[in-house]
């Protein structure tokens, strides 16, 4: 595993470890997975619009993921939810057409070699204001995205990297409908921005189980997520992606 996946793992472990000890004061819930990525759409930037699959040959990958939720039974106070989702494709290929991307140009049957990062953190503040059989948490959250796209024309070895970075604020909903006495649920978390050219939605559906062990329950969940980043002179980028793909995760909840 990576060294950028594990730090986070173990970061997200040794809280929860703390909280574990520390009485009951303050519930906290892990969790890492899986997610296989399918990246769709274009990115352009000073030049034309660049297909992602089409023009910069980037296919799928698969990717981990982490979270940490704190919980707290103030309820005027709101909760924390924080979670880091790496990614990071490549491609390379003959090109079909002739495009143009910040400087490096190509015609249709040179070869390109391409890279498309978009790591993001999810600072997610939200209030539950119901909790019943079933959950619904309501909030806002800061996703501060860091990406950047790189393109390679390798016959003539021009090469051109456009870095992006910065906060979006979207709104932020969950819910979870529990089957009683059974450990089964199923629902689904989202985050919504429509501001200044920006279109960002980030959701997930899925089901799974959890089971009570000692202090712990312990979570197996499966199902499908996908992001749309449509980015109006985001840091000198336009994009509209879709990168979706089904999701496997596990969790503990102290």
């Amino acid at each position: 595993m990576p060294v950028r996946y594990l730090l986070p793992l173990l970061f997200a472990f040794s809280l929860a470890s703390s909280a574990a000890h520390a009485g009951g004061i303050i519930g906290i819930g892990v969790g890492a997975g899986w997610w296989k990525q399918e990246p769709g759409g274009y990115v352009q930037a000073d030049g034309d619009r660049v297909d992602v699959e089409d023009d910069l040959r980037i296919g799928s990958e698969n990717s981990a993921y982490f979270w940490v939720d704190f919980r707290h039974p103030v309820p005027i106070l709101p909760r924390l939810k924080l979670r880091y989702t790496p990614i990071s494709m490549s491609g390379e290929g003959t090109v079909s057409r002739s495009f143009s991307f910040r400087g490096v140009s190509l015609t249709a049957n040179q070869r390109a070699s391409s890279e498309l990062e978009a790591d993001q953190i999810d600072a997610i503040i939200y209030w539950t204001p119901w909790s019943r059989v079933f959950d619904l948490d309501l909030g806002l959250n800061v996703k501060y995205l860091d990406g950047l796209v790189e393109v390679e024309n390798r016959n003539t070895g021009e090469r051109h990297r456009v870095a992006f970075s910065g906060p979006l604020p979207l709104l932020f909903a969950r819910t979870e409908v529990r089957l009683p006495g059974t450990g089964f649920y199923a629902g689904g978390e989202g985050s919504y921005l429509a501001l200044e050219g920006h279109r960002v939605l980030d959701v997930s559906l899925g089901a799974g189980y959890r089971v009570g062990l000692g202090v712990a329950a312990l979570g197996l969940e499966g199902g499908w997520k996908r992001q749309r980043l449509r980015l109006d002179d985001f840091d000198g980028l336009d994009a509209d992606l879709t990168i979706e793909g089904p999701y496997m995760g596990v969790s503990a909840h102290f």
